[in-house]
C-alpha cells in the first residue's frame, strides 16, 4: 500500500456545503454557530436537539438560520462532515507505511492515533460517539461512511494476506467488522478508565498517550486481533 492508495483511502468523504450565506458569515461568527450547534448535538440526541435554542445562544434570528441551512439535518449532516474532515486530516500526519512495518504494527498506529484524536477533538468525537451509539446517522452519510470504511479495512486485510502478516484463509469481510468494531470503540474504553480511576493522569504535564497504561492497552489490544484469545491446544503446539 502506498502512501498514494493510504491517502486515497482515508480521504473519505466529500464535505457536505451549507448554503454560501453561512460563508458570507465573518469566521468568528461562523465559528461561534458550530460551536454552539456542537453543543446543542453533544448534550441531546438527535430528536431533542433544539434549533431555537441554538439561535437563541448564537444571538440570531430563526430566520437567518434557514438561510444558512435547509434544516435541522442538514446542519447536522454538515457537523458530521467537519468530524470526517478533521480526522482525515489527522490520520494524513505522518503515518507509517503498513508493508514497511507490517499490518498489525499499522493497527497498533491507528488505535494510537484514534485516540489522540479523541483528546484533540473532544466535541467533535463526542459528536461522533453519540451518532454511533444512537445509531442516528443520517442516512446516505451512513452508507457512505459504512462502505468507506469497511473498503478501507478489507483493502488493509488483503496486503496483509499478501504479505504474510495475516492467515489467506481468513474471512475478509469478518476481519474488516472485527478491526472496525474494536478500533471505533477503543477510546471509550480507554476513558472509561479514567472514569473509575483505574488509570491515573499524572500531575507533571505528560502526555496522557505517554502514559503505561495507555502503551499496555495499545499493545494487549492489537495482540488480541493478531493471535487471538484461545489457549494453543497441545497438538498444534507440537506442530510448531
Amino acid at each position: 500500500m502506498t502512501k498514494q492508495s493510504h491517502d486515497s483511502l482515508v480521504t473519505f468523504f466529500v464535505i457536505l456545503m451549507p448554503k454560501q450565506t453561512f460563508f458570507n458569515l465573518p469566521d468568528e461568527k461562523r465559528q461561534q454557530i458550530i460551536d454552539i450547534a456542537l453543543d446543542e448535538f453533544v448534550e441531546y440526541d438527535y430528536a431533542q436537539v433544539s434549533i431555537s435554542r441554538i439561535v437563541a445562544r448564537a444571538g440570531i434570528a430563526k430566520g437567518s438560520f434557514y438561510q444558512y441551512f435547509d434544516d435541522k439535518d442538514d446542519l447536522y449532516t454538515y457537523l458530521l462532515s467537519l468530524l470526517v474532515e478533521a480526522k482525515t486530516e489527522f490520520l494524513s500526519l505522518d503515518h507509517p507505511d503498513p508493508t514497511h512495518i507490517g499490518v498489525f504494527s499499522y493497527l497498533r498506529w491507528m488505535a494510537e492515533t484514534g485516540v489522540a484524536f479523541e483528546l484533540a477533538y473532544p466535541k467533535l468525537s463526542q459528536l461522533g460517539l453519540r451518532a454511533f451509539t444512537s445509531n442516528n446517522f443520517p442516512p446516505a452519510f451512513d452508507v457512505q461512511a459504512r462502505t468507506t470504511t469497511q473498503a478501507f479495512y478489507r483493502k488493509l486485510i488483503e496486503v496483509g494476506k499478501a504479505q504474510g502478516d495475516i492467515d489467506p484463509n481468513v474471512d475478509v469481510d469478518l476481519a474488516a467488522f472485527m478491526f472496525d468494531t474494536v478500533l471505533s470503540n477503543l477510546a471509550g474504553f480507554i476513558f472509561s478508565r479514567f472514569d473509575r480511576d483505574e488509570i491515573i493522569v499524572r500531575d507533571d504535564g505528560s502526555p496522557l498517550l505517554d502514559l503505561p497504561e495507555m502503551a499496555d492497552i495499545f499493545a494487549r489490544t492489537v495482540t488480541i486481533l493478531e493471535t487471538g484469545m484461545g489457549v494453543p491446544k497441545p497438538e498444534t503446539q507440537s506442530a510448531r
